[in-house]
Order: C-alpha cells, then sequence, then structure tokens
C-alpha cells in the first residue's frame, strides 16, 4: 500500500485528476458489465419458449408467453412482450409496437459510453499536463542549481513519467472497455432486430 501511495505522491499534481478518472472509469465499467449483463438474453430460447407458450396459438396463451418474456427483464424481452400485447392487430402495428419499445431500450444499452470516451480522450492529456509540469520542475532545479543535485533533477523526470503512464493506462483501458460494451450493445439491438422480425413472422402466421 505504501509503494501504491509513494508512487501517487511521485506522479505530481495531475494525478489528482488521473485518479478521479480512475475512479470514475471503473465505476462505470461495472455499471455498464452488470447492465448489458441484465440487458441480454438468449434469443433462440427466448422464442422457442415462446412458441411452445403460445401452443396452437390460443389467445389465452398470450398472457402467459407475456409473463415469460417479462421475467427475462432484458431488452429483448421487453420488446416481445410488447409485441405480444398487439398479437391480435396487423404485423405493421406489430412491428412498430416493437420498434418503439426497442427504441425506449437504445439509450439504456448506450448509456455511460460517452464517459468512457471522454475518459479515453482527456486522460492522456492530463498526463502530458504532467510531463511539462514535471519537465518544468527538472529545468528550474537544473537552472538553479546546475547539474550539481541529480536528484532534484530525476525527481522531475519521474514525475512527469509517472502521470504520463498512468494517463496512457487509463487510455487504453477505457479504448478497450469502450470498445467491448459497445459491441455488446450493438448485438443486443441486432439480437431485438431478427428475432423481432422472426416474432412477427410467428404471430402473423407468415412461418410456423
Amino acid at each position: 500500500m505504501s509503494s501504491v501511495l509513494t508512487f501517487f505522491h511521485n506522479g505530481g499534481i495531475m494525478m489528482y485528476p488521473l485518479l478521479v478518472c480512475s475512479v470514475l472509469l471503473i465505476a462505470v465499467i461495472i455499471e455498464r458489465a452488470i447492465t448489458l449483463r441484465k440487458q441480454s438474453a438468449d434469443g433462440d430460447d427466448l422464442l422457442d419458449e415462446v412458441k411452445i407458450t403460445l401452443g396452437g396459438k390460443s389467445q389465452d396463451s398470450i398472457p402467459q408467453a407475456i409473463t415469460l418474456c417479462e421475467r427475462t427483464r432484458s431488452a429483448l424481452g421487453a420488446m416481445f412482450s410488447r409485441g405480444l400485447r398487439n398479437a391480435s392487430r396487423p404485423a405493421d402495428a406489430i412491428e412498430m409496437a416493437m420498434e418503439q419499445e426497442a427504441a425506449n431500450s437504445e439509450p439504456i444499452l448506450s448509456a455511460n459510453l460517452p464517459v468512457i470516451r471522454t475518459i479515453v480522450n482527456i486522460a492522456p492529456l492530463l498526463g502530458l499536463l504532467g510531463t511539462i509540469a514535471g519537465m518544468i520542475q527538472a529545468f528550474r532545479v537544473a537552472s538553479q542549481a546546475g547539474l550539481s543535485n541529480p536528484t532534484q533533477i530525476l525527481a522531475g523526470i519521474s514525475e512527469a513519467l509517472i502521470s504520463t503512464a498512468t494517463g496512457i493506462s487509463l487510455a487504453v483501458i477505457g479504448f478497450v472497455a469502450h470498445n467491448y460494451f459497445a459491441n455488446q450493445s450493438k448485438r443486443i439491438v441486432d439480437d431485438m432486430e431478427y428475432y423481432g422480425a422472426e416474432l412477427v413472422n410467428l404471430l402473423t402466421g407468415r412461418i410456423d
């Protein structure tokens, strides 16, 4: 623990905003991982369960299928539930209702991704500011004491390198996390489009 504090202290004043960025990044990563895991569902399994529940397409089985979809607490389940509530209407009306529900889910799927992107953009800049501050200190010591006091000069250079390394590390972690969660969100949206069309076909009798 002391080595971590020493590392942080040696990084200079810009380590404080970088610390805020790191805490915020970790919090957003945890939030996105939990949210996207809840919002995801196996489309094949859910569609098969809906088919089994509907059975002979009796209207009495629709409430059971709606309950089944809502129990998943996922974006796909919510869209299926909306479609099933409009099962007695024409195909266009079912599709419109499901598209509206999908549109309601998209902000949840993409929430906080701009925060990660912002951290990715500013973390290297904060590290660069730390680099400049450290080099200024090193050159000030060199101008006052000459090269007879290399310890303080090296301390300034060390401060510059620590803040730069921290900023770049945060940017790399944030970049990987952003791409991963963006791909997860896109996969869920793609599943909603595909399985939504499958459900419409099933409800309208275009396929069995």
